[in-house]
């Protein structure tokens, strides 16, 4: 029941506060391993770097080009734990990841640290596991539940 709960709650925020399509939601939703093009797309739509119209290409692009990831990697991809907890910290410049964290310029090793330390990721959690669609969508709205502020929540545009 709970995790039933839990997946209509992940699907609302998710269709709600990205204001994506409802199939490009979907499509991660039920991916078993989550890709570089889709995590990157979440970010960049989020961030208003791209369009909801453009592709993940598009959006591995429109981070490289903001410093946000270091290299342009291929969109189908899967992604490790560490490196999704790196993307997502990207999105969220006010948040202090700690003196590790700044010293390596922003390290997966350490944005993985520090979301694992805030409770976003569970204590038990593999950096190098790959991520479900579910589980990456769940980690995003946590991130902006904890780090995006009242407004993040408050500004939701219902269409």
């Amino acid at each position: 029941m709970r995790k039933i709960i839990s997946l209509l709650v992940v699907l609302f925020v998710g269709s709600v506060v990205f204001a994506q399509s409802a199939d490009e939601i979907t499509n991660i939703l039920n991916t078993d391993q989550v890709t570089y093009g889709q995590v990157c797309y979440l970010s960049a739509v989020r961030q208003n770097l791209i369009t909801e119209a453009d592709g993940y290409d598009d959006a591995i692009r429109a981070l490289y080009a903001n410093g946000q990831i270091p290299e342009e990697v291929a969109g189908q991809q899967e992604v490790y734990l560490q490196n999704l907890a790196f993307i997502y910290l990207q999105m969220f410049p006010n948040v202090n990841g700690g003196l590790m964290y700044k010293l390596t310029k922003g390290s997966p090793r350490y944005a993985f640290k520090k979301l694992k330390a805030d409770g976003v990721i569970s204590e038990n959690a593999d950096p190098n596991s790959f991520v479900s669609g579910r589980t990456a969508l769940s980690i995003l709205t946590t991130c902006m539940v904890r780090y995006g502020g009242e407004e993040e929540c408050m500004t939701m545009d219902v269409e």
